[in-house]
């Protein structure tokens, strides 16, 4: 015995939090959670989405078209206390209008109405879906012939609206270089709203009523089916149309969610992403972004996905999009990899309180480094997976102790 005292542990909780964050957060690296884009027009307008014919153009006035709205909607007698649904997420859903003009019946004449949406190219991370209530041309519990000959164009779309199986409404996935649709969905059935009761009173029960009359219907283009158009060199648009007419010949819609990214953004500057107008789009950029999310700061500056609203998907665009990278890249070297958490740790910010940026480990977006923000960038599945576009690759398990081993000994000299 020298009498020399043994090395002191550092007994202090943080560092043990933080390898069993890592560890947790390392057992996720194997599932990817890509962007999805979700417009539920909940601000009350169509955004960036155009509202045209099928010519292009825009619809005459007379038209009976859509209309973003958070109306109650009540049908005519005998139906008494039947309403239209109500949105199927926020406040807004689209309608057609005028209401009682909507089948086109008796004489009305109706242009083919087509609502598109922004461009945007697919990651092949999950379905294409959206909302929809009304017809499809039956009351009955099948569509009319499920429209099984659609239009393979908007040019194949008539200019007005007909009453044949032929002509359909739905919507399409629109190849933007071709000009041509290359999938449709179509409603499976009728649901316009009619419950159980309410016929002829209130109280009394409805003779017609099916199951799923009274439910929005999630209408879905498969992620299989999707994965032959999947590329960085492609970009789409959707269409929604509608170019039938006839009893129960409306159709209605909200929650349109896009597994993919925009391919036209804003940002400060003219520079996609440079939000503070530096003319370098930098970690800065991000904090700003950060910050406004956090307070609610709409300057159109901040909505880089050109959304029409300053949300968390605009964080995620601005990495994933804008930077080419991943959530948890803190030095944006288009890479998440060891060298961004250590590059994370070393700010000193781990569980403090103290207000951190994206250098200094804040993924989440909420001006703090927190085992949150582990979680963020390790779900992403694409820790040492190497740049967007490459090959991936499963991290050694000799590379994640190792990683774990340098993390204890960073937090214990500290």
């Amino acid at each position: 015995m020298n009498g020399s005292r043994p090395p002191m542990l550092n007994t202090s909780p943080k560092p043990l939090l933080a390898i069993a964050a890592i560890s947790t957060c390392l057992l996720l690296t194997q599932t990817s959670y890509a962007d999805t884009l979700v417009y539920g027009f909940d601000d009350g307008t169509l955004g960036d989405w155009q509202l045209i014919g099928a010519d292009g153009e825009a619809l005459p006035e007379e038209s009976v078209t859509w209309v973003v709205s958070n109306e109650e909607r009540e049908f005519a007698w005998p139906y008494t206390g039947h309403f239209l649904l109500p949105a199927s997420s926020g406040e807004y859903r689209v309608v057609p209008t005028p209401w009682k003009q909507r089948e086109c019946l008796l004489g009305v004449i109706c242009h083919t109405h087509i609502l598109r949406s922004p461009e945007f190219s697919l990651d092949g991370s999950g379905d294409l879906s959206i909302d929809m209530m009304g017809g499809c041309g039956n009351s009955k519990s099948e569509c009319a012939s499920n429209f099984d000959n659609p239009a393979g164009s908007p040019d194949g779309l008539p200019t007005l609206q007909q009453y044949t199986t032929t002509d359909a409404m739905g919507y399409a996935l629109l190849d933007v270089e071709t000009n041509q649709y290359v999938l449709h969905a179509f409603q499976s059935s009728f649901n316009d709203g009619r419950g159980p009761k309410g016929w002829q009173g209130i109280d009394q029960d409805n003779p017609f009523y099916r199951e799923g009359q009274d439910i929005w219907e999630t209408v879905s283009i498969s992620q299989a089916d999707l994965a032959p158009f999947v590329s960085s060199e492609k970009t789409y648009r959707i269409d929604i149309y509608d170019s039938y007419r006839g009893p129960w010949s409306w159709m209605g819609f909200d929650t349109v969610k896009i597994p993919g990214s925009l391919v036209d953004n804003g940002g400060g500057g003219g520079v996609p992403g440079d939000v503070n107008s530096d003319g370098i789009v930098n970690a800065v950029d991000m904090d700003e972004l950060s910050h406004a999310v956090l307070t609610g700061d709409s300057d159109a500056r901040f909505d880089v996905n050109s959304d029409g609203t300053v949300n968390g998907a605009d964080r995620s665009h601005w990495i994933n999009s804008i930077n080419n990278s991943y959530f948890g890249d803190a030095n944006l070297d288009g890479v998440f990899d060891s060298s961004d958490l250590v590059t994370a740790f070393v700010s000193g910010k781990y569980e403090t309180g103290d207000a951190a940026g994206w250098i200094d480990g804040d993924w989440d977006g909420d001006l703090l480094f927190t085992t949150g923000d582990l979680v963020t960038a390790f779900q992403t599945g694409k820790y040492e997976q190497g740049p967007r576009g490459a090959a991936p690759a499963i991290p050694e398990p000799s590379s994640l102790v190792m990683l774990l081993i340098g993390v204890v000994a960073f937090l214990r000299r500290r």
